[in-house]
């Protein structure tokens, strides 16, 4: 914005030296510069409420919040994701994504877990979720919104995390809906954790089954051959016998 100051309504060459001048001239001058000051207090205060600040302005707490507007053309170097330590958990408990960018728990039994404030539908988030599994009778039910990604989780079973190993699986989620509809990817966990995902699928399978796919259950090892389209038959399975 233009700012209201206007210096050219201050008469710099008044009074005249050397000679009687007007009082109206010192009237002008003062009521100038007093309407002057007045815009300057208004537009600071808008910038004090407004800019990023390196630190907090005297008398007043860092708040850098953007209020989910927008930042573009900008290059970003040495940024650090906030973390936050949920600590012990068991029971059901609520990830807040306005929390951190990357949290962390431990589970003392099995855990519900449920998702708030990610940001409106339109606009892209992600979250990773460090969980440090102390049990493997310990579970993890996910929110019915992970409905994404979920074939890529070993142990997953409607909505169901049931852990081969005990130690630290990191999770991404992410959501361009609100939360309505969420991703999920494995980025780390135990060996075993990545070992191939159990199941008997239909012959024709399910939606995001592609070719390549691998299950395998108590008799048979299964290969997807194609990519689902509701009504081919892409799974083929081996029959599983002893050595």
């Amino acid at each position: 914005m233009a700012s209201s100051i206007n210096t050219n309504n201050i008469d710099g060459t008044f009074p005249v030296a050397g000679q009687d001048n007007s009082s109206q001239g010192f009237r002008d001058n003062f009521t100038n510069l007093k309407t002057n000051l007045g815009y300057a207090k208004t537009e600071i205060e808008d910038l004090q409420s407004k800019v990023v600040l390196k630190s907090a302005l005297t008398g007043t707490t860092l708040d850098n919040d953007l209020g989910g507007n927008g930042l573009s053309n900008v290059e970003l170097n040495r940024v650090a994701i906030k973390k936050n330590s949920i600590g012990s958990q068991t029971g059901t408990f609520t990830i807040n994504f306005q929390s951190g960018g990357y949290q962390t728990f431990t589970t003392t039994g099995s855990v519900t877990l449920g998702f708030s404030n990610f940001p409106a539908t339109g606009k892209f988030a992600e979250i990773d979720v460090m969980m440090s599994i102390g049990s493997v009778a310990h579970t993890v039910t996910l929110p019915a919104a992970v409905s994404h990604g979920t074939d890529g989780i070993p142990g997953y079973a409607s909505n169901v995390i049931t852990f081969s190993a005990i130690g630290n699986y990191l999770l991404r989620f992410s959501t361009d809906d609100n939360g309505t509809t969420i991703t999920v990817r494995l980025l780390s966990g135990p060996v075993v954790a990545k070992s191939i995902p159990t199941g008997s699928p239909a012959a024709i399978g399910a939606a995001g089954d592609t070719a390549g796919m691998i299950k395998w259950d108590a008799t048979n090892l299964y290969v997807a051959t194609g990519d689902y389209d509701g009504s081919t038959i892409i799974w083929k399975k081996l029959i599983l016998q002893a050595i």
